[in-house]
């Protein structure tokens, strides 16, 4: 904690020539890393500190200057030291796109919440791919059909049904199952505009006019048009309901139409099945962080999720994958 103290009161001092008034604790939510505000008299910024995860570091620092030269709301990063793993950067608030949702009672006022972030969203899929370098990249380059089995339906298998649940059936029918939908889904939703991965309600920052700002990029790589929507219109922390969802992807697809980068019935062609994959991410994350990490608080979120993934698979009964529809089925939540 000292290094950083030192080493946040040197960087202010270069460059705004001001000493810091005070620093404190941010939370940091499902990450390792470690955040603080630092007040600066009338005004703050954010400290980040990361210490000896030099590529995923690097990968914040280089998307997150990609992002915002291109427009794109992510905050600016002021400072980077590599060698510590200490950053500076805009501080967005405290409000995210969660909390407001959830004050909203009744939602009659939600899609006029999100509409600016979807505005936000299209910027950073068909703008952000611009000029993007795979080498910033520190968990692959690409979204696809490995990266599916490893890290979702995979994680989902390992994390949620062996970790969480306890599950002990039969694994290798599983697994030739998760690659038959992965193989559809990289077909039919092909990897071509550049995807946040994380793009979800807490990931998301509104300031007092209601505009967004995207924190949580590092993640970011080449993907499908239809996986970061997924990921907004799935999110178990809003709960949106079925009739909300559909109007948060009407919005999408109209806005996605006057870009003229995919039509609606090609984007819609692919949607299910990445959206599948996401829930299937969603659920190993909420399991690991819960149970693995000790975060108990993201265990809450599991029984919306699982409700999710039983109604897409129930509507999508062409999909070759009977033994999961009947794991997902048996589950208690």
């Amino acid at each position: 904690m000292a290094e950083l103290l030192s080493w946040i009161s040197r960087k202010c001092m270069e460059r705004w020539g001001l000493e810091p008034a005070g620093v404190e604790p941010l939370a940091s939510d499902g990450s390792n890393r470690k955040f603080f505000r630092v007040y600066m008299g009338g005004w703050s910024l954010v400290a980040l500190a990361n210490s000896g995860q030099v590529a995923e570091n690097d990968a914040y620092w280089h998307i997150g200057r990609h992002l915002k030269a291109l427009g794109v709301p992510v905050p600016r990063l002021y400072e980077y030291g590599r060698q510590q793993g200490f950053m500076l950067l805009q501080d967005l608030g405290d409000l995210s796109l969660h909390q407001a949702a959830s004050r909203l009672k009744p939602r009659d006022g939600l899609l006029s919440l999100y509409g600016p972030v979807l505005d936000a969203l299209l910027r950073l899929q068909c703008r952000g791919r611009d000029g993007f370098q795979s080498n910033w990249c520190y968990q692959g380059p690409r979204y696809d059909r490995q990266l599916m089995q490893e890290r979702e339906s995979g994680y989902f298998l390992k994390s949620f049904l062996e970790g969480h649940c306890g599950w002990k059936g039969d694994r290798g029918r599983l697994l030739c199952e998760f690659a038959k939908l992965a193989e559809m889904a990289q077909s039919a939703a092909p990897a071509r505009f550049l995807i946040h991965r994380d793009f979800q309600s807490r990931n998301i920052l509104l300031d007092a006019f209601g505009m967004p700002g995207i924190i949580d990029f590092q993640g970011a790589r080449v993907g499908p048009l239809q996986y970061d929507v997924a990921s907004l219109v799935i999110d178990p922390y809003v709960g949106l309901s079925k009739g909300d969802r559909e109007k948060l992807l009407g919005e999408y697809l109209l806005r996605l139409q006057a870009e003229g980068v995919c039509s609606p019935e090609e984007f819609l062609e692919g949607y299910p099945l990445v959206a599948l994959h996401r829930n299937l991410q969603i659920l190993g994350a909420f399991a690991y962080l819960g149970k693995e990490c000790g975060k108990s608080f993201f265990l809450q979120w599991i029984p919306r999720s699982v409700d999710h993934l039983k109604r897409l698979l129930e509507e999508h009964p062409e999909w070759p994958c009977p033994h999961l529809r009947d794991t997902v089925g048996e589950l208690k939540t």
